[in-house]
């Protein structure tokens, strides 16, 4: 497959794309070095899953969500579906990583963190890819 057929195959997914890159990476992360998320703004995270389950969970979801996001248009009742699964995970993710910088707050004073707005973007705009897969996905203008 060529890069122009990637970039077509994936056209109106760029972000759900992104934000699985994003899961994978940290992932990976987590897989090599266990003690960043401890080490980070994020250690909040801690109080529910281990950096075992975290990580786990991180790839799982990207994992799961890029094969949603490939086998897309492959299957026209199920591909939506799977992509608004992955879009709520996403959401999940990304909501509680916002929760845990804004629960660091009272830690480091009056100050929040710059991530918090990022992570509720990112929370948001996953939950319009769910919306987009589930109602839009007929439209003609939509893949």
């Amino acid at each position: 497959m060529t890069l122009r057929n990637l970039v077509d195959h994936f056209e109106n997914r760029l972000f759900e794309l992104a934000t699985t890159a994003m899961m994978l990476g940290l992932a990976v992360l987590i897989a090599l070095w266990p003690d960043a998320i401890a080490a980070s703004a994020f250690r909040y995270l801690l109080l529910v899953l281990s950096p075992a389950w975290l990580g786990g969970g991180f790839c799982i979801a990207g994992t799961l969500r890029l094969a949603a996001l490939v086998a897309n248009g492959s299957w026209p009742f199920y591909g939506p579906i799977l992509r608004a699964i992955g879009a709520l995970s996403g959401a999940m993710i990304w909501c509680q990583m916002c929760i845990a910088l804004v629960l660091l707050i009272p830690n480091v004073g009056s100050t929040p963190s710059p991530g918090i707005p990022v992570y509720l973007v990112l929370t948001i705009f996953e939950l319009f890819s769910m919306y987009r897969a589930l109602v839009l996905v007929n439209r003609d203008d939509i893949r």
